[in-house]
């Protein structure tokens, strides 16, 4: 399988803008790329074709026709980590080995995947098993989405420490929502997880206003070489 997965320090720091952003750069340069968020919850079912916002964003990016029981299997309406919406909804925990075998089949209609974690790298998916755990069975290169606030060098580096005990390939690291004026600090923050994580940073993309999937494309089109970085 051919692919990346996006995974970040935290819920609500970028993962799936730059997941769709990365879909439109490789779409645009004549990949036919796959999406798929395979572990999702929310405070209710976005719509009649999505049960996630996410799936619906990335299926755009990507443009493609798969149906949403394979781009985003997994879905619990309780806005938490998938193994704590289950108990709450009395429903049974995600099965990983499920997801994996519809990870591949979808791979077998693209030429690329791009696949998006859910929160964290340690969220729960069930008592035994993470996020990690699901993308260590995928072995594909990960990319870590990083915020830029307070703080960041410290939730950075835990995950870096942990993919890399668990064996995961690193790819690089994306900082999001740098303020437009960069100070000194904001500067040697970058700096820092660089030099003390030893991780590639791909793109520190600014903050934007509109964070949306086609000014971030623009942004990491420019910072990117995605036939490179991506697909080698």
């Amino acid at each position: 399988m051919k692919g990346v997965f996006i995974t970040g320090t935290d819920t609500e720091i970028g993962k799936t803008t730059v997941a769709a952003s990365l879909a439109s750069l490789l779409r645009l340069s004549g990949w036919n790329v796959g999406v798929m968020k395979p572990f999702a919850t929310g405070t209710r079912v976005f719509s009649t074709k999505y049960k996630s916002k996410d799936s619906a964003l990335l299926a755009r990016a990507a443009q493609v026709n798969d149906p949403d029981k394979e781009i985003n299997p997994f879905f619990y309406s309780v806005p938490t980590a998938p193994f704590t919406a289950a108990k709450i909804m009395s429903e049974k925990e995600p099965s990983l080995e499920d997801a994996l075998r519809i990870c591949q089949k979808l791979a077998a209609k693209h030429n690329f995947m791009i696949v998006e974690g859910i929160g964290g790298i340690m969220v729960p998916l069930t008592k035994e098993k993470c996020v990690l755990h699901f993308a260590k069975s995928l072995g594909l290169p990960t990319i870590i989405v990083a915020g830029s606030e307070l703080g960041t060098i410290n939730h950075t580096l835990l995950t870096v420490k942990i993919c890399n005990d668990f064996g995961l390939n690193l790819l690089g690291i994306i900082i999001n929502g740098m303020p437009a004026k960069v100070s000194l600090l904001k500067k040697q923050t970058v700096e820092t997880i660089r030099e003390l994580s030893k991780v590639r940073i791909l793109s520190v993309i600014p903050y934007i206003r509109k964070n949306t999937e086609k000014n971030l494309c623009r942004i990491l089109g420019n910072d990117l070489d995605v036939n490179k970085i991506l697909v080698n």
